[in-house]
């Protein structure tokens, strides 16, 4: 009995002895900082912050030069076959288009002289890669993210003597380092086929196009971050977003003139964890910590 009571108390003894050093161990360690315990970050902000118009937002900024068309159409026409496409994008591409008065603007600019000619001539038969050269640096200098090549003409397509249908191709090119093609798309636009179109190329937009936001708050050292995008911008938990700082930069253009634009230079990311109606808090790994500022810009996939 004797024996049994010494075994059972051993036991007891390791277990116990055990336990105090889980206690004492964890104790010591760092203890990671909870998201409502978490101080404040106060400091430097980013070189360029968002603007007023730009927290307000998700949407990436989209340029539109002026469509181009070949005869044969009528004014009808060509307003709603170009209208169709930009509502399309601004529905379902999460994009906001610039006021074309702000492009018309530029391309009377001496800078971009040689693209309004090229335009003019050519009504973008072709997409010549010098004029997708000068029309990428009509964006950087406009600062947006994406801009549009579209041309409109008669469509082959037989309908009925009540309908009416148009040929429309486009292209959106990326503005951002690394320039790239982004969507290069033609269809047949059919008036009375319009819903149906309107899902079919929402469909071939939708998703393309990252959410961009901005980081509006800091905490624990910039372990945790909130960001100016949430579940009305169709984020969601454990969603990866990209960080990047924004920064001028000098170019000299095809035409010899140097080109002031806001470039991205990616600096981090960040995974989501907590999603709420219009913003949302995200996590940062801690080798990308040191870079952060409040201000960064974010692109979310």
């Amino acid at each position: 009995m004797l024996r049994l009571f010494n075994v059972f108390s051993r036991k007891y003894l390791i277990i116990g002895l055990g336990f105090a050093l889980l206690l004492f161990t964890g104790g010591c360690g760092s203890k990671p900082i909870m998201l409502m315990n978490a101080p404040l970050d106060n400091g430097e902000d980013v070189p360029i912050p968002p603007t007023p118009e730009e927290l307000l937002t998700s949407k990436s900024f989209i340029a539109f030069v002026p469509a181009q068309f070949s005869e044969n159409l009528s004014r009808y026409h060509k307003a709603l076959s170009v209208s169709f496409v930009q509502s399309v994008m601004e529905e379902h591409g999460d994009l906001k288009i610039i006021d074309d008065v702000r492009v018309k603007s530029a391309l009377n600019r001496s800078e971009f002289a040689k693209l309004s000619a090229s335009l003019k001539q050519s009504k973008l038969r072709s997409f010549e890669d010098d004029l997708v050269k000068q029309t990428i640096e009509l964006g950087k200098w406009l600062r947006v993210r994406y801009i549009v090549l579209m041309r409109v003409q008669p469509s082959p397509e037989k309908v009925s003597s009540n309908d009416w249908s148009t040929y429309i191709r486009f292209r959106i090119y990326r503005v951002e380092d690394p320039v790239k093609s982004e969507m290069n798309h033609e269809f047949t636009f059919v008036f009375s086929e319009s819903n149906n179109l309107w899902e079919e190329l929402g469909g071939l937009v939708r998703g393309r196009f990252p959410l961009g936001g901005f980081i509006i708050e800091s905490r624990a050292n910039r372990a945790y971050v909130r960001i100016n995008l949430g579940r009305l911008n169709r984020v969601s938990v454990e969603q990866e977003c990209k960080i990047f700082r924004r920064v001028i930069k000098k170019k000299k253009g095809s035409n010899g003139n140097i080109i002031s634009s806001i470039e991205f230079d990616r600096i981090g990311q960040l995974t989501l964890f907590r999603v709420q109606e219009d913003f949302s808090w995200g996590k940062v790994p801690s080798n990308f910590r040191g870079n952060i500022l409040k201000g960064d810009a974010v692109r979310c996939y």
